[in-house]
Order: C-alpha cells, then structure tokens, then sequence
C-alpha cells in the first residue's frame, strides 16, 4: 500500500557496525551483565516444544536497568552513528493482479520552485507599568501580528505559527529594532503594549522540495514542509483551531462523552511529497477535549453528580486526578491561563493578609481577610463561597495562587489527560466510523469550503490547488491466498477466498486435545435465565469445536464467580491447581480492568490458557451458537498450540525458488506515557516454523537513559533476534531461513532515519552471530503505518465505495524513492 515503505537490506555488503550502549553482546560487558538482573527476553507463551505447566512465568520479561537520575530536558537517545540510506526501489511498480483505476483523497499543488522563504525568530511580550515584561497570550501573539500585517507601512505578505516563527517571502528590513504596538483586545477600553523583536534564523529554497521528490537528496525537507503547512492554515485561523494539522470550527458545540469530555469533529490537511508531486491530503478528523466550561459546571459533569451545594473528600480525591489541567481566569480584564494544583479551604474560610491604607491615620496597616470578602470587595459577592478554592500556578512557579472555583473556567481545546473509557472509546468509534460515500463527499464538501483558489495568501505565493475532483491513480488488485484447511479425511483442501472473507468448512490443518476444562462465569449472581443460556453454551461448545478437529475429552467443571479481585485470583488459582487446559470465561457487564486483570493472571503469573466471552455475546447469538463458537474457535485452537490454516507461501510469493525458507518478523514499542521515569514495552514477532503458522514472542521492558523521554527505538533488538532466529533453527532441524521479512510498527516519518541508523543494524549485526560462516539472508523491512490519512474510492457510478481486499498502490501518490 502507499503507507508502507519497502527496503532490501543485503547483510553480505555491509559493515560491522559499533556496539550499541545497551547491547550485551560485547565481550567486554558479558561478564557484568551476568551479576545483574537477566537481560535475555523471553516468551510469555510457550515455544513449540514447550507445554503451558513448564512455564516459570513470574519472570518472563527482561528490562533495562532504570537509572537513577533528576528530571532533566527531553534529548534523543539515539546515538549518532554511520547513516543508513534504503535504497531505491529498482522498478517503477508492480505487474501482477487485476489493474484497476482508484480515487483517493489527495489534491495535486503547484507552486513556483524558485520562491526562497525566509524563517524569523519572533517574540511578543506584553509590557506593564513597573514590571518585567511578560509572555504575551497565543491569542495576543495572533492579533498583535494581524495588526502589523495591516497598519504596518511597506509591511510585506507574512505567515504566523502563532508560536514563535515567523515566515515570508521577503526580508523585513525594518525590523532591526524591537517595535512596540497598542492593542485593544476582547473590545476592552484599557489598550495593552507589547513589545515585538524579530531576527532572522534561516533561509529555505521551494526547490529542496522538488530535489527530493525527484530523487537528487535523501533528505526530506521537514521544516519547509512545515513553513507550507502553516501558510495553508492562515486564512482560516479565525473560523477555525489548527492542534498538528487537524482543523476544528471554533463554534461547534461537541458531542458529550460525559465525564466533562467532548468530541469535535473536523478535517485534517497535511502536504505530502509524492511520486506525482506535491499533494494535499485532506481527511476528516474526530478528536476529544474537555468542555469548556466554568470549573463548577465541568465538576458537576466530570463528578456526574451537582457539587454546587458541596461535595465529600472522596470526591475531591477525584478532582485531584484533574492535576495540571489548563484553566483561565474569568474575574479579570484580561483572562490568565494557569494549571491546576490543588484543592484548598472554602472561599469562606481560606484567610491571607491584605495590605490596605487605613482610612483614619492614612497609614499602611496589614488586615486579616477571607477569599471571599476579598472578592467582594473588589470584584463581586461570590455564589459559592462554601465550595473549596483552587491553587493555580504558572510553570514551576512555587508561589500560591489560591482562586474561587467559580472564577476560572477550563481552557478550550484542551486535550484530556488520560485514556477515555470503554463506553467514550465506543461513542468515538460509531461517530468516526463513516461509510465511504458519505466520507467521500464530506471530503469534497471541505475541500470546496477552504476554497483554496481564492485564498489570499496562496495567490500571494502562486500556490494552486486544484479542488475539482479527487486525484486518480492507478492500482492493482493481487488475486487471493490459497488457504489450506483439512478436510475430514486429513486431506488438505483450500478455502476458496472473496472479497477478503472466507467460510470454514473444514476442520482446521492441526488442532490439539483438551482433557480438562472448564466454565468459570464472572458477573452478577446467576439467576435462571442466565443458567440456561450458560447450560446451553456448556453443552453445544464441546460438538461445535470437534466440527473444527478440536478434541474434548471430558466434561467442563463449571464455577460462578463474583466480580471480586480476591475471588477472581482464588478461581483461577484454582483452575490451575487442578490442571485446567484451558479456562473459558464468560464475563458479564464487568469493568475492563477485570478483563485485564484476568488476562494478566492467567498469561503472566499462573500460565493458564484462558478464553474470555461475553455473556451478552452468548445471549443474543443464542439457541444457536454456531457461528459464534465457529469464530471462537479459532482463538482457542491457536492457543491451545494449534494451525488453524496455512497460507500456501510458493503461490503468494511468485518469485521465490523451492529452496526458499522464510521467516516473518513483527516489531512494536508501546508508550505507556511520555515520561522520564516510565517504561517503554518492546515487542518482537518471529515465525517459527517453515510454513509461517507458529509464532513467538520477546518482550523488553526497557527504560530511557537520563535525560531522555520514553524511546520508541527498541534497544535490545539484537538480543530478542538472535533468541527468535536460534528458536527458529531448533524448530525446522537445524537450518536457518534465507530470506527475511520484517514488519515494523508503531513509528511515524520523523523516526524513521533512527530506525535505520540503529533497529537494522542490530538485526544484520544479530544474523552475523547467528549465521557464522553461512550465508546470510536477504532482508526486506517494511515500516507499517495503520494510521495513516490516505483514503482510497472505487466510484461504481452512483457512488463512492471501499476498495477491495488485496488493492494494491504502489505509485503515484507513493514515497518519491
């Protein structure tokens, strides 16, 4: 697809690279590295030879030692080292499959290659009376710039990041010296000055863009990109927010979530750089935030219940979970955006000196004065002052700043600062699930809104963006796998594939048998009702499986558990203790955390293979659980160490000889926060047998070096390799695989580079150890991006639908290399 870029790696033509700092490969550390805590990652799922019981699971995870360390600044921890080019693909494009013709939601730009963008530096401050200047507001930022592009004499065209570039095609002369300006700002009468001082910090050439493209430089142009990303979103600042090319109308009411969260709907648009040039990508875009609302109403919201009258401290310990959250000021001419710190006494009873002139003597005396008595007497009685006042700061600030709740309101467009829940994340999903007609003419429909061709700031630089239609591009469609199942007679037989969909009809290619099982039901006491729909599950699974090969030799040992963390750990312990092969759960109307605690019981510390259902899933597929239990089955074969079907290898990959031995990698890092001090989780996917249809697993909790933020590049990739191609030759006799195919997850563009400076040369350094003296294997590394905005259209002539299974696009709106 035209997400994925492609590289062959031969790990004959290169060199050795340097030893990494985290590698245990060396000589030199193989000593130290035995004293400390295990470094070899290991399965948490047992390898072919290995059965479930033999697993010693408590430990089945290597890390990296934490440092410890004081939180510093964000740097890289990726080391410089030899920089590693993919080479160019030696065709233009593939030939085999059906040629079809697609749409895709891409818009060709032309621009003029000889425009030169000058970047200043800008910095706006607000000036006051007897004080230090202060950071200017990103709304002031905005209108003081809009003032100078209109009053400004010989001011020339300019674009704003409303942060702190600023960008033209022309040298601003006249800004040698800090200018000072008077802005009005939300109609209020009193005028602010602020203070503006620019310097030039670099110079890019429109015609970097087309070198790469046209293949003369490897090096992408990221910050001219960005310069053009940010004139596109200057004529529509005012109607709309721009957060990382995404656009929202600044007037739409969001689609409650509850819990004081919202979803804004909107379109994102982004320039890419592609075979056929440069293009927009535009797409919508749904994105949740807080309401904006006063910090009372979002309370209410978030707590579900009215605080007005007061609240318990259980409840303020929930609030407390809002931490650094962004608010403003409401109370004062101009709004003051702080953060969240804590929670104090009422307005009523919080007490601080006031410094007043004595109205007899006209001297300056110190009064004792309440939160709220200070309000009344200088802005307004307050509604609430029961309810407990708020500590806001700015930064690392130390200083107490202790407001009302009813004066600060939470800021607009602030992103929430934890994983919505189950029920948010459905809401999200039925909402951004569009279907491709309707998401193709909502495209069309903003395309033609942003009305590009009479956008002021494109003419200036004779940018054109043809907006008519959707670009169409040329696609193939590879004709389907051959899938291999058993028939009854244990002779293979192939499912016929359409559409991307096939039915099993057959028994799967290798299944196991199960002597012990059992039901454990996890939910709200079990009344009759919900015993005749278990009792009917309990008695249909065993036939329904051995449809499929799995073999059941006794009967299934029942037990109805309550959703108790306690009762849950016994239930399971239990299972174990009598030897369960397998453990089916139902679950009813239970919390996610009982499914992920669940799971971690069972995969991690007791090493039982459990199968979790839903009772509701059960109940509206019941009296007849066949199809059901048909898709059920599948998991439970393969986690019982079955095949269910084989993808015939020689017909799928049609330029590969009989002697060909292949082995699939997947690679991913999971973020559990950008943190310092949190682990990143690093996983790595090897095949194990020749057919590709067993896998295993490595896993590396590691952690960053000081100063460094969660990394996304997976330091003992060469470790969990050599373990995975070693497990490999165990299991196929003895020989090794000769071609490689690794898939890696997880990354964006700016990772890239990183990815290959360091990830492949472990992995060709990890078959030089493996291999020895034999001959290395070839590599083809995929960088995967499933969340790409890159739609595609077949267009049937009434409407637009999703192209098929197997569409292949790899031209055109391609990498330009």
């Amino acid at each position: 697809m035209s997400n994925e870029r492609q590289s062959r790696i031969d790990t004959n033509s290169s060199t050795t690279p340097k030893p990494s700092p985290t590698s245990n490969s060396s000589e030199k550390n193989s000593s130290t590295n035995q004293n400390k805590k295990s470094t070899r990652p290991q399965s948490e799922f047992p390898t072919p030879n290995e059965p479930v019981a033999s697993l010693s699971l408590q430990s089945t995870r290597s890390e990296t030692e934490q440092p410890k360390r004081r939180r510093c600044g964000i740097s890289s921890i990726v080391p410089d080292s030899a920089v590693l080019r993919p080479i160019n693909r030696p065709d233009d494009h593939g030939t085999v499959g059906t040629p079809i013709e697609i749409y895709t939601n891409h818009f060709p730009v032309s621009i003029d290659d000889a425009i030169i963008i000058n970047q200043y530096h800008i910095k706006i401050c607000m000036l006051r009376d007897g004080c230090q200047p202060c950071p200017a507001t990103k709304y002031e930022r905005w209108e003081v710039v809009e003032m100078l592009r209109k009053h400004e004499e010989n001011f020339p065209i300019v674009w704003y990041d409303a942060e702190n570039y600023l960008y033209t095609t022309k040298l601003l002369t006249g800004f040698t010296k800090p200018l000072r300006v008077k802005l009005t700002i939300n109609d209020i009468e009193i005028s602010f000055e602020f203070e503006v001082m620019c310097r030039l910090v670099r110079q890019e050439k429109i015609s970097n863009i087309f070198d790469f493209i046209n293949g003369k430089t490897k090096i992408r142009p990221r910050d001219l990109i960005k310069m053009i990303d940010t004139l596109f979103e200057q004529n529509v600042h005012n109607q709309y927010v721009c957060i990382r090319n995404k656009y929202y109308d600044r007037c739409q009411t969001l689609l409650d979530l509850k819990d004081g969260i919202g979803l804004a709907s909107g379109f994102r648009q982004a320039l890419c750089l592609t075979r056929c040039g440069l293009t927009i990508n535009g797409d919508l875009a749904f994105t949740s935030f807080y309401q904006p609302l006063n910090f009372i109403d979002f309370a209410c919201q978030y707590l579900d219940r009215n605080i007005r009258n007061g609240f318990n401290q259980y409840e303020l310990d929930d609030l407390r979970r809002l931490q650094n959250i962004p608010v403003k000021t409401t109370h004062t001419g101009r709004p003051i955006q702080y953060r969240l710190k804590n929670f104090g006494l009422a307005a009523n009873q919080l007490k601080f000196n006031l410094r007043c002139q004595d109205d007899w003597a006209g001297a300056s005396i110190t009064k004792e004065i309440t939160v709220a008595g200070y309000f009344a007497r200088k802005y307004k009685n307050l509604n609430f002052p029961h309810l407990p006042c708020i500590d806001i700061r700015n930064g690392q600030e130390e200083r107490e700043h202790w407001l009302p709740m009813e004066t600060v309101e939470i800021v607009e467009w602030t992103r929430p600062m934890g994983p919505l829940n189950s029920i948010q994340q459905a809401a999200v999903a039925q909402r951004a699930s569009v279907k491709p007609d309707q998401r193709y003419d909502e495209i069309m429909h903003m395309a033609n809104q942003r009305d590009c061709k009479n956008d002021s700031y494109l003419q200036a630089l004779n940018i054109r963006v043809n907006t008519d239609e959707m670009l169409k591009i040329q696609a193939r469609i590879l004709p389907p796998p051959e899938i291999k199942y058993r028939a009854r007679n244990n002779q293979d037989v192939v499912e016929q594939v359409k559409f991307g969909k096939w039915k099993i009809r057959n028994q799967f290619q290798s299944t196991a048998t199960i002597y012990k099982w059992g039901i454990v039901y996890f939910g709200s006491e079990a009344n009759s009702d919900i015993r005749k729909i278990l009792s009917l599950f309990k008695q249909q699974l065993p036939s329904l499986l051995r449809n499929y090969g799995i073999r059941i030799n006794s009967d299934p040992l029942t037990r109805e558990v309550p959703c108790d963390r306690d009762k849950i750990d016994s239930a399971l312990t239990c299972a174990k203790r009598e030897g369960w092969q397998l453990a089916i759960v139902v679950l009813n109307d239970t919390d996610p955390a009982v499914y992920n605690y669940i799971k971690k019981l069972g995969n991690q510390m007791l090493g039982l293979i459990t199968q979790c259902t839903s009772f509701q899933a059960l109940q509206k597929n019941s009296p007849n659980l066949d199809q059901y239990v048909r898709n059920l089955s599948q998991k439970v074969n393969a986690k019982i160490g079955g095949i269910n079907g084989i993808v015939n290898l020689k017909a799928a990959l049609s330029q590969t000889s009989d002697k060909d031995r292949f082995m699939f990698f997947g690679a991913n890092v999971t973020h559990t926060s950008s943190s310092t001090s949190q682990p990143s989780i690093a996983t790595v996917v090897g095949s194990c047998d020749p057919t590709c249809s067993r896998y295993a697993v490595r896993l590396c909790k590691q952690y960053s070096y000081s100063n460094c933020c969660s990394t996304g590049i997976i330091k003992k990739m060469d470790t969990m390799i050599i373990d995975l191609l070693k497990l490999y030759a165990r299991s196929c006799g003895d020989t090794l695989p000769n071609r490689i195919v690794f898939y890696r997850d997880g990354m964006d563009d700016e990772q890239l580079q990183n990815v290959f400076n360091n990830e492949i040369m472990k992995i060709k350094a990890a078959c030089r150890d493996v291999y020895g003296q034999n001959p290395l294997p070839r590599i083809t590394f995929i960088i995967v991006n499933k969340r790409h905005n890159t739609r595609f259209f077949t267009y049937d002539g009434q409407k637009a639908n999703n192209v098929q299974a197997g569409t292949v696009v790899d031209r055109d709106i391609t990498h330009p290399f």
